[in-house]
């Protein structure tokens, strides 16, 4: 068994299937470390698995997942692959997706050792071929006179000497800056693909719901207390800059309960439907946005929308790319 990871989920490879079987990100949860089984039964397809767990899904507890038969009957697989459910795929995902960041991170570090090296040698390539053009030198003729004598010497020409050049004036000593504070950093401007969104023209081309997540559909609904709107959303300075610059924004036309990395809920908090944590949500003009900014390499934000969809069908998002 192996895996490759692709564009939208893993490829698992099985032993007697002529082709690998595509398990989509939507179906993993690398986070879930604790999860009883529904009960013993295998279903014949996943959404019939996940109906019959919506329909005894009740309050908050542990995970919960059942077993369903899939690519077409040959395997028996969870709804749900994670370390609580697949112990063993789950440690050989995250050992690929390591890999994978490491393989991506040495080779982008020899692309630029390459390019690095490129440069230095086009320019010893042109310095070299700028002495090669140099004309060569050549020791002087010794010319005879009209009867084969040598010429006598010559006299020797008195040159008038050269004056030396005068020193160069002493450049000025420039002006000591001012005395003061520090100039104040350069505030993001708020990002254009959101001020179109709430324009009417949003550039997130819209996704068909899909099967909730089995810990989205057993979440309680209970709408949990507001977080501070100030704290980070990763690691990134640039995209955390950016959006405390959307939420100023958002501010100033009249936007309302922002929310900022907290679990997924509906308009005017009406309800909480998810465990999953957009970046930015809030409400305008009576319907809820959610905002997942991205790095131009990531290609998770396809996955993040594709899960808030299904948790409310009612809801935009907006995907931004932030290096």
């Amino acid at each position: 068994m192996g895996f490759g990871i692709t564009e939208g989920g893993y490829l698992l490879y099985c032993e007697g299937l002529p082709l690998p079987v595509l398990v989509p990100e939507s179906h993993v949860d690398l986070g879930v470390t604790s999860a009883v089984s529904r009960n013993a039964s295998i279903y014949p397809d996943r959404n019939t698995a996940l109906a019959d767990m919506a329909d005894a899904a009740h309050g908050v507890g542990p995970a919960t997942y059942a077993y369903y038969r899939a690519a077409e009957g040959a395997l028996i697989v969870p709804t749900l692959f994670s370390p609580a459910t697949t112990p063993r795929i789950a440690r050989t995902m995250i050992e690929v997706r390591k890999h994978l960041t490491e393989t991506l991170q040495r080779e982008l570090k020899v692309l630029l050792l390459s390019l690095t090296g490129t440069k230095v040698l086009q320019g010893v390539f042109s310095r070299v071929v700028r002495v090669s053009a140099e004309p060569e030198f050549r020791p002087p003729v010794r010319r005879e006179g009209l009867g084969g004598e040598a010429p006598g010497p010559r006299q020797p020409v008195t040159r008038a000497t050269t004056p030396e050049p005068e020193p160069a004036p002493t450049p000025p000593k420039p002006a000591p800056a001012p005395a003061g504070p520090a100039p104040a950093p350069v505030e993001p401007a708020p990002s254009p693909a959101l001020v179109q969104a709430l324009a009417g023209t949003n550039s997130t081309r819209p996704v068909v719901p899909g099967q909730r997540l089995p810990q989205d559909v057993a979440v309680n609904p209970k709408v949990p207390g507001v977080r501070s709107i100030t704290r980070p959303i990763s690691s990134s300075l640039s995209q955390n800059a950016q959006v405390q610059a959307d939420i100023k924004y958002l501010d100033n036309i009249g936007a309302r309960n922002i929310r900022v990395n907290q679990q997924q809920i509906t308009v005017r908090n009406d309800q909480r439907v998810g465990i999953n944590r957009p970046d930015l949500q809030f409400d305008y003009k009576g319907r809820r946005y959610h905002v997942e900014y991205d790095t131009p390499t990531s290609g998770r934000g396809p996955g993040h929308q594709s899960r808030i969809t299904s948790n409310d069908p009612d809801a935009e998002i907006i995907l931004l790319i932030v290096p």
